[in-house]
């Protein structure tokens, strides 16, 4: 699916909720042009409302009212507008003027009231006093009503609202332009950054130049580099495996080879027979060999890059390797066995990784240690470090010199002096494993790891589980 565009993304949510606030503002626009306008025209019919009730007067037998030409002459000459006038006594009967003139909904004496109403199907503004006649014959006030057709006031109300709903909406339209082309200058440095990656060489992994970039992309740009390192790290592990592969299958190949060749070669039965015995000595190194370095490639990788760990029980997990090699054991007369604790111990990691890593201790311990010996799998909760768990595999053989412990973890590496027919990679496998689980591994000798006997100690510290070690 396309991904959104973060400019008509950005234009759809202003758009829409620009209209909103444009629709709310022409709303109190229009209630805000209606007062104005009523303000401005309510003061003329004020004034005719006035000018009636100042000749309206009592007298002993009659209401007189006298209708100054003025009051009505106030309003705007020309206008498509109609007046409309009552005087009657209030809550009574009409004395001059239209009848039927919608009543005021409260009135107080001599305070002008306005109002809206309808009249003969037409819109009105009306202006209402109610004035005392102050003669014990006419008891009651009068009612004096003007009142206006709308015509002219809506034509003012459109054109005030007119001119300030296009008022706001140019600002609005003008801020959303800018809006649009801030958008557009902003989002440019990430248009540089994805033409920059797209011009780059394949095997270009180098980090993306973050200097000139803005503070809101520098966690976009730190992200990158960090997944180009890991990148690198992978690419440079593949490297690495493929050429020692090439370099390790090279000569085993040419040497199984040649033992095939030479076996070719014999008539002699016996002669045949003991060079297939050779071949098949040398095709199980090589066979070694390759599972070695399958297992190497498929360690290589979670170095630091740990992905989807599951839960993974150590102690069951080296009580089953254990179990699985007794065999081997058996043929050299070896005592092999496991101690420690029989709970579970868990650990976050790859079940086959983990399981890889404590076959190729124990497998190392048995091929290097002599006939009858022992070889000892521990795996505890040691007391100095509560959050971890411990592997130790013990052996009597010859050891490893503490001058040599550290290489001992390269590739390929064998002890000087050494007969044992090892490909050199079972300790780097362990600790490509071991730093992928975010471990620690290091070797002692039989003494300094408290057994009392000479040989080679390799322990390991794997985080427990935040559960676990709760």
């Amino acid at each position: 699916m396309k991904g959104s565009s973060l400019k008509r993304h950005q234009t759809l949510w202003l758009v829409g909720v620009l209209s909103v606030l444009l629709a709310v503002d022409a709303w109190f626009s229009y209630g805000d042009a209606q007062r104005a306008a009523n303000h401005a025209y309510d003061r003329s019919l004020s004034a005719s409302v006035r000018g009636i009730a100042e000749r309206v007067y009592a007298t002993e037998s009659e209401v007189v009212v006298d209708v100054p030409y003025s009051a009505l002459e106030l309003f705007e000459a020309g206008s498509a507008d109609r007046i409309y006038y009552a005087v009657q006594h209030q809550g009574g009967a009409l004395i001059t003027g239209y009848e039927g003139l919608p009543p005021p909904p409260a009135a107080d004496f001599n305070k002008a009231v306005f109002y809206d109403g309808v009249y003969k199907g037409q819109m009105l503004r009306l202006g209402a006093i109610v004035k005392p006649l102050y003669r014990p014959e006419f008891p009651k006030p009068v009612m004096i009503v003007v009142a206006e057709t709308t015509n002219a006031r809506q034509d003012v109300v459109n054109q005030l609202f007119l001119w300030e709903f296009a008022r706001k909406g140019l600002v609005i339209a003008v801020a959303l332009v800018v809006v649009l082309v801030a958008t557009v200058v902003a989002v440019k440095p990430i248009d540089r950054l994805g033409a920059t990656l797209l011009a780059r060489p394949e095997d270009d992994l180098t980090p993306l130049d973050g200097r000139d970039v803005p503070a809101e992309i520098k966690p976009l740009v730190d992200a990158t580099n960090h997944h180009l390192a890991r990148i690198g790290k992978m690419l440079e592990a593949r490297r690495r495996f493929i050429t020692d592969a090439a370099h390790q299958l090279r000569t085993p190949l040419a040497v199984l080879n040649t033992q095939a060749e030479y076996a070719l070669r014999q008539d002699d039965p016996g002669e045949m027979r003991s060079a297939v015995d050779a071949l098949h000595s040398s095709l199980g190194q090589a066979i070694r060999l390759a599972n070695q370095l399958l297992s190497l490639s498929r360690a290589e990788p979670i170095n630091g890059l740990m992905v989807h760990p599951q839960p993974v029980d150590l102690s069951a997990t080296a009580r089953e390797v254990v179990i699985d090699l007794l065999p081997l054991a058996g043929r050299k007369a070896i005592d092999l066995g496991i101690e420690g604790s029989e709970s579970p111990l868990m650990v976050d990691g790859q079940p086959l990784l983990l399981r890889e890593m404590v076959s190729n201790l124990v497998d190392n311990a048995l091929r290097y240690t002599p006939p009858g010996g022992m070889v000892t799998v521990e795996v505890d909760r040691p007391a100095d470090r509560l959050d971890t768990t411990r592997l130790r595999v013990i052996d009597n053989g010859p050891g490893v010199p503490p001058a040599s412990r550290d290489e001992v973890f390269l590739r390929f590496f064998r002890l000087p002096g050494s007969d044992h027919t090892g490909s050199g990679l079972g300790l780097s496998i362990v600790k490509e494993i071991v730093l992928g689980h975010h471990g620690e591994i290091r070797l002692l000798d039989g003494q300094a790891a408290g057994i009392g006997r000479p040989g080679l100690t390799v322990e390991i510290r794997l985080p427990l589980r935040a559960a676990a070690s709760a």
